[in-house]
């Protein structure tokens, strides 16, 4: 008798286990084409193709820069030289983590790199960490919101 409750609580509670997915909504497609345009824009970036970048965002996209004093939201073709370094200076860029969140057609991203001049290809690291606001556009992630976050450190 006890060996037949045993068995039937044993039986009750393993089909009560039920394996939780915790994953966002939309599909995991869209992370991956998510993550894909992350790296596509890191790319740009270390290669210095505004092209590139350019392509990566939504027409009316944004750069977002927060200071202790000031708010600064620009269209993101004013933004050209705070994203790129000065011409002819190729930067080595090296994706250090992503975490993106998304919810139906939009999502956001903290994207943390590591740059340095590749004329300085032993020089110091920068952490450079920025905030990216994406939109499913006609079937395609594009970038509308590229924010830097503050403290930009060197690493040591």
């Amino acid at each position: 008798m006890m060996r037949t409750l045993t068995a039937v609580a044993g039986a009750l509670l393993v089909a009560a286990c039920v394996v939780e997915d915790r994953t966002p909504t939309g599909t995991r497609r869209d992370d991956e084409a998510i993550q894909r345009l992350l790296v596509a824009y890191a790319r740009a970036i270390e290669a210095g193709r505004w092209d590139a970048i350019r392509a990566l965002c939504w027409n009316e996209a944004t750069y977002h820069v927060a200071t202790p004093t000031q708010n600064l939201v620009l269209p993101l073709d004013s933004a050209r030289a705070r994203l790129l370094p000065e011409t002819g200076t190729p930067m080595e860029v090296r994706i250090l983590r992503s975490d993106a969140r998304q919810e139906g057609d939009l999502a956001a991203a903290w994207l943390v790199s590591g740059r340095r001049s590749a004329a300085e290809s032993r020089g110091p690291e920068t952490d450079w960490t920025e905030h990216l606001v994406l939109r499913r556009i006609g079937g395609e992630w594009k970038i509308l919101v590229i924010a830097p976050a503050n403290g930009v450190q060197p690493r040591s």
